[in-house]
């Protein structure tokens, strides 16, 4: 009883001192989200048929057949799967000029006025003859290139342009000597570890990618195995975890804490879905913070930087627009430390981290404590509404979560999330 008087008597000092002024707009978070890396794309989905060839189906799509296998689970030797073809990726950079590579997914991006417009993969050097990282120029461009055996080869004499060529049929020479973006006589190598440390394309890729480049652009290459990223249309931060071609060591979940901490989203981050993903190196994109699920208060759909985020027996949203949804206003502390919903006599004290609130000067338990995602408040859908007495149930037709101002009701259970 002591410990709760204590708590209690804290949270009625917050109380009487946290009225100060208006509340974050959520355009500050959409902002702060923005601040991460794009995701780009849509998966999909393809009936193969018996034992079509793998290397022929991830031509097709744009993509490498190592990373169909990767997306897949690696076992594809029985026929007449469904195979999910990793179209959709998460940027390796927020921002950026020019070409970057990122070795680790063995993809090339390039970026125009900030942002990522293509993607292409890659075969980067095998172990001993590994691809440097750093920062590059183009130093040159060559169309139907001769290629001089390095001191390596086993060739002795220059082999002119044509099918013999290794280069293929375009050269971008980088300003490190020995190194370039190119295509190949050897499409199947794309997506592996299969060089002596150039880069190599698809021919139809390497075109593309030769017409976009000059001689001066900037070139990146990096090795980044987790990337963060938003999607604004499905108010989702996604995390891709990609492999370790060169065996620089383990990832684990501090690591990804680490890099969350950058943008202040430690809190809101699933670390359970980030402890999944770090045990399937695929480079698929997991959902980590946010949802597209849609909440619907009295049949309107609610615009929210971050979808809900599933936790214990409740969903957390961003405070503002739940709040004002269902008549309220609402006044934030200092960096989101806390917050007061109010709506006619009610007044409602929220404390980040807290698992509980002061609703009208009563001490309730929370079973989702509200949480901070770039400083800004999330809080719990059901207990939210529960307090200001609205109802909540889910929709399985449309998959939303319905708020309803008539009255309390039953919520939903958890196995129907």
């Amino acid at each position: 009883m002591k410990a709760r008087s204590l708590v209690l008597s804290s949270l009625i000092l917050l109380w009487t001192i946290c009225c100060s002024g208006p509340g974050s707009a959520q355009e500050e978070l959409a902002r702060a989200l923005a601040r991460l890396s794009p995701v780009v794309g849509e998966p999909q989905l393809y009936p193969r048929e018996g034992m079509e060839d793998i290397f022929a189906i991830a031509r097709r799509f744009g993509v490498s057949a190592s990373a169909v296998y990767s997306a897949n689970g690696g076992e594809l030797e029985t026929g007449d799967e469904l195979l999910l073809i990793p179209t959709d990726y998460v940027a390796p950079l927020p921002h950026a000029e020019g070409i970057v590579v990122n070795l680790t997914e063995r993809n090339i991006y390039f970026y125009k006025n900030g942002r990522p417009i293509c993607r292409f993969p890659t075969a980067i050097g095998m172990r001993g003859w590994e691809t440097p990282t750093g920062e590059f120029t183009v130093a040159n461009k060559a169309k139907n290139p001769t290629w001089f055996p390095p001191s390596w080869a086993l060739a002795e004499e220059p082999v002119p342009p044509g099918p013999d060529n290794p280069l293929g049929d375009r050269w971008m020479g980088l300003s490190i000597k020995g190194y370039g973006i190119h295509a190949t006589n050897s499409p199947a190598s794309v997506g592996r570890r299969g060089s002596h440390g150039c880069m190599r394309m698809y021919p139809e890729h390497a075109h593309k990618l030769f017409e976009l480049v000059r001689v001066g652009t900037p070139v990146r290459i990096i090795y980044q195995r987790v990337v963060l990223g938003y999607r604004p249309d499905r108010g989702t931060v996604y995390m891709a975890f990609h492999p370790d071609p060169y065996r620089f060591g383990d990832v684990r979940p501090e690591h990804v804490r680490e890099q969350l901490q950058v943008h202040e989203l430690e809190r809101a981050a699933d670390m359970a879905a980030v402890a999944g993903a770090l045990e399937r190196p695929g480079g698929v994109l997991t959902p980590i913070i946010g949802s597209p699920t849609q909440v619907l208060v009295d049949g309107r759909a609610l615009r929210l930087a971050l979808g809900p985020t599933p936790v214990a027996e409740d969903w957390l949203v961003p405070a503002g627009p739940l709040v004002e949804s269902l008549g309220g206003a609402m006044e934030v502390g200092p960096r989101g430390s806390y917050l007061v919903a109010r709506r006619g006599r009610d007044r409602i004290l929220f404390s980040s981290g807290d698992p509980h609130a002061i609703a009208n000067g009563r001490l309730v338990s929370l079973e989702t404590a509200p949480r901070l995602a770039a400083g800004y408040p999330l809080i719990p859908v059901r207990a939210t509404a529960a307090l200001l007495g609205a109802s909540v149930s889910w929709d399985e037709v449309r998959e939303a979560i319905l708020v309803s101002r008539g009255g309390a009701g039953q919520p939903p259970a958890a196995d129907d999330r």
